[in-house]
């Protein structure tokens, strides 16, 4: 059965393509068709991903390892040296962020995350992320190693 006319090879020889496929032997030509598609579904792949911008790295993320979560990020002492006073204030402000996030970023501030960082994960302004970066700052160069704490969180 044939699909195709049957003087499409003399059309594309008038295009200048010669017909590589009658000179691929009948019987590799099923196997020649799956590879042809497979790098054209491969190169979709890859060129839609590279359109949209998300290319992958194939390295892992530069930069410093993140420090591992553990009960030593939470304890009674957590919110020592909290500027509630000043945040209360800037959460009183019309589009606020919840209280929850505010709290969640002085824990990552304490643990060395930048105000760079609070504004583009957290979504806080910058003037919060600001201040409670540098609230967190003494805390920062003060903590104590997760040994030294017993486990009710006191030193």
């Amino acid at each position: 059965m044939r699909t195709l006319h049957p003087h499409f090879c003399v059309y594309l020889m008038a295009l200048g393509i010669p017909p590589v496929w009658r000179t691929v032997p009948l019987a590799t030509r099923p196997g020649v068709a799956a590879a042809v598609l497979a790098f054209a579904a491969l190169a979709l792949v890859v060129g839609t991903r590279a359109r949209q911008g998300r290319v992958r790295r194939f390295r892992g993320p530069r930069g410093r390892a993140a420090e591992p979560v553990d009960a030593s990020w939470f304890t009674t002492h957590t919110l020592d040296g909290f500027p509630e006073a000043a945040v209360r204030a800037r959460l009183k402000a019309p589009g606020a962020p919840p209280a929850d996030r505010v709290y969640a970023a002085w824990v990552l501030a304490v643990h060395g995350m930048d105000a760079a960082g609070l504004e583009k994960h957290l979504s806080l302004p910058a003037d919060l992320a600001h201040l409670l970066v540098e609230a967190a700052e003494p805390r920062r160069h003060n903590r104590e190693p997760p040994e030294k704490c017993d486990e009710s969180g006191g030193m």
